[in-house]
């Protein structure tokens, strides 16, 4: 990965092989046709026109080259096979050929109204297998959740799975370190972290003691209660508790002022998987009546 922002809603990243291909994907999400809700007036809102999209695609990359001072041909053509067999998009491809080649599609997805732009780019002479390729990653590629209600996220060799209801907020990705923050609903939170090289890190140190000191988000705005517990079969430490007094108590007033359900509730779950030599930390603040996804976010985190 050489490139990452957003969120589920909007973003970009891009992946490269080291050598000369890459993949780009950039998506955003529309507002959901109107049309969709029977009160309205039909027509109202009009799935966007992919090609309409594709033309304004094509005057961002002409600007850019013109800025370069590069020579830059782009033409209609049929996206990848692998992108147009999912009925529920509404596909338009596209190539390009500058300072290199790329093959590429742009779809609306009806499902979760996100319009995606993806490419894979390589020599221009189209060495490296760029057709096979391209054919072959953007087909992998899901745009929507492949089981209702929950979400996979996955970077680097962080893999977790989130209820849907809870959107990312913040990503924080370092060479040792990885944090993903979600929030549902203003108030509930929920944060998964991972540590690598774990042997080196902690050393002697206890886990719980670790964690503590090096923890960050809710653990740090909570008060607790610490026990054992196990997380697929590894041995694990568990919290349970509330917001902690200062700041995160003038929070759960400052959220009753605004009428929210305030986040009352604190728990979590830490381990250490010595096979991958990482350390985690799941953890949730969340009102009372919110179910608590820590354990079943924990049981898919690896």
């Amino acid at each position: 990965m050489t490139g990452y922002s957003g969120t589920s809603g909007e973003g970009y990243f891009r992946v490269d092989d080291g050598e000369n291909l890459s993949l780009e994907v950039k998506w955003a999400t529309e507002k959901a046709p109107i049309s969709l809700i029977p009160w309205a007036k039909p027509g109202a809102v009009k799935p966007p026109d992919v090609e309409i999209r594709r033309e304004a695609y094509f005057k961002r990359l002409r600007d850019a080259a013109k800025k370069k001072k590069l020579v830059l041909t782009t033409k209609d053509a049929d996206a990848p096979r692998s992108v147009t067999v999912r009925p529920e998009r509404s596909v338009a491809g596209f190539t390009w050929t500058g300072d290199k080649r790329a093959i590429g599609a742009i779809w609306y997805c009806a499902v979760c109204h996100r319009v995606t732009i993806a490419q894979v780019t390589g020599d221009v002479s189209g060495k490296g297998g760029l057709v096979g390729k391209s054919d072959a990653v953007m087909g992998s590629m899901a745009c929507h959740d492949a089981v209702n209600g929950q979400r996979v996220w996955a970077i680097y060799d962080l893999d977790t799975t989130v209820p849907t209801d809870y959107e990312l907020v913040t990503a924080q990705l370092m060479n040792v370190y990885l944090r993903l923050s979600f929030v549902k609903n203003h108030t509930a939170r929920l944060s998964v972290e991972q540590w690598a090289v774990a042997n080196v890190a902690r050393k002697e140190a206890f886990l719980d003691d670790w964690v503590a000191a090096n923890a960050k988000g809710e653990l740090r705005q909570a008060r607790y209660s610490v026990s054992e517990g196990r997380v697929r079969d590894l041995a694990a430490v568990t919290y349970t508790g509330g917001p902690a007094f200062g700041q995160p108590m003038i929070e759960v007033v400052q959220e009753l002022t605004r009428f929210q359900k305030p986040a009352t509730r604190f728990s979590g779950v830490a381990w250490e998987d010595e096979s991958a030599n990482k350390m985690y930390l799941v953890q949730a603040r969340r009102p009372r009546s919110e179910p608590d996804p820590v354990a079943a976010v924990a049981g898919a985190t690896k």
